[in-house]
């Protein structure tokens, strides 16, 4: 193994690479933004087949990075990969430039990549076809996308929640229509008249309004028919109160008038 990785040093110095110098690969955001970008690749000193790709925005991310090994050398094997670092103030993968670590399977692999990189590219997100190729670009108009719906949007979702919540009132509805007509564990239904009874049913929150009227009963308008021997029988009442009230004014104006006309002297 030692013999053939001295070959393929040798190799390469007689090219005029230097493997353990700083390398670049060129890259373009898309089509339309066509300013040229670099990622920095160098071998991992700590270990043979590792490689170190820096100056990696944090929106591009490890796939794409991996997407540009693959493009560089379709036939290279990759071992592990993560993201190692970031100069975020907070450090945070999402900020910032990240650092992502390469392991490959074979060491040669670290060579070709090194190898290649300078003399390939500028890629583009025409050629990862397969590949979402993120942007700040694509980030922000999706962030003002979700802030500031269209109008077609805002009527579906309108729509989509008056639906919503007219279904989960005829929900609401049936269950507590059902409370009041469907008898208990022991057969009993449950009969109320007033205001407080029909408060005590307990609903969730979005479950109100309640039933119509439910909440502010009417009142229940009794069919006199049924009672009209009854009703007849106080309206003879009231008659007869009444006559004999007029008799005692009648009389009770008639000694009035006698007493005014009394003169004795």
């Amino acid at each position: 193994m030692t013999k053939k990785k001295n070959s393929l040093k040798r190799k390469l110095v007689e090219e005029s690479i230097d493997v353990d110098a700083l390398r670049f690969l060129k890259y373009r955001v898309s089509e339309k933004y066509s300013t040229e970008r670099n990622l920095f690749l160098k071998r991992d000193a700590s270990k043979e087949n590792g490689l170190i790709v820096t100056n990696v925005p944090a929106f591009l991310g490890e796939d794409v990075v991996l997407a540009f090994i693959n493009k560089i050398s379709p036939n290279t094997e990759i071992e592990d990969s993560f993201v190692q670092r970031s100069n975020a103030a907070d450090n945070s993968l999402t900020n910032g430039q990240i650092t992502v670590s390469i392991t490959f399977v074979k060491p040669e692999s670290v060579n070709e990549i090194l190898c290649k990189c300078q003399n390939v590219g500028p890629y583009t997100a025409s050629d990862f076809a397969e590949l979402d190729f993120p942007t700040v670009l694509k980030e922000t108009t999706s962030l003002y996308c979700r802030l500031f719906p269209s109008e077609e949007q805002i009527q579906e979702m309108a729509e989509t929640y008056i639906e919503r919540y007219d279904q989960d009132l005829a929900d609401a509805r049936r269950e507590a229509k059902k409370k009041y007509s469907e008898p208990d564990e022991d057969g009993w239904i449950t009969v109320t008249r007033n205001k407080k009874a029909a408060k005590a049913v307990k609903l969730k929150k979005d479950e109100i309004p309640l039933i119509g009227g439910l909440g502010n009963p009417k009142k229940r308008k009794v069919d006199l028919a049924f009672y009209t021997f009854q009703a007849k029988k106080d309206k003879q009442q009231k008659a007869q109160e009444l006559l004999k009230k007029f008799e005692d004014d009648k009389k009770r104006i008639a000694q009035l008038k006698q007493s005014r006309n009394f003169k004795p002297m």
